[in-house]
């Protein structure tokens, strides 16, 4: 198996982290994982992360959480639970939960290919 890269999950509910976890670790990425964006963005720069998956419900406060986002050096894919309303913001792919098939990698590798990663 070859090493895709890694990526970095954001996910509050630990069941939820660990099945993304598991997804993208079966198709070759490393997994660097957070519960809080406040604290993934807080640690220290990982040049090695290609791209950052995070579950809406690890933003706590969305004024900053979207300030946050839009600062973070990498493709943000954002995972809700209801369709967003349009335009996305800038660098951030929307991705409807549930995710059906290969949705989730196929969303990660677009990302990662395109250097951008909204819609």
């Amino acid at each position: 198996m070859t090493i895709a890269g890694v990526v970095l999950v954001v996910a509050t509910n630990p069941g939820f982290r660990k099945s993304l976890e598991f997804a993208l670790e079966a198709e070759g990425y490393l997994v660097d994982s957070q519960a809080e964006l406040a604290r993934a963005i807080a640690s220290p720069p990982n040049s090695a992360i290609r791209c950052a998956i995070v579950d809406e419900d690890a933003v706590r406060n969305w004024t900053d959480g979207w300030n946050d986002l839009a600062r973070f050096p990498r493709p943000v894919i954002l995972l809700v639970d209801r369709p967003w309303p349009s335009p996305e913001p800038d660098g951030v792919m929307i991705l409807v939960r549930p995710l059906l098939g290969n949705a989730l990698i196929e969303a990660v590798e677009q990302v990662i290919a395109s250097g951008i990663s909204a819609l």
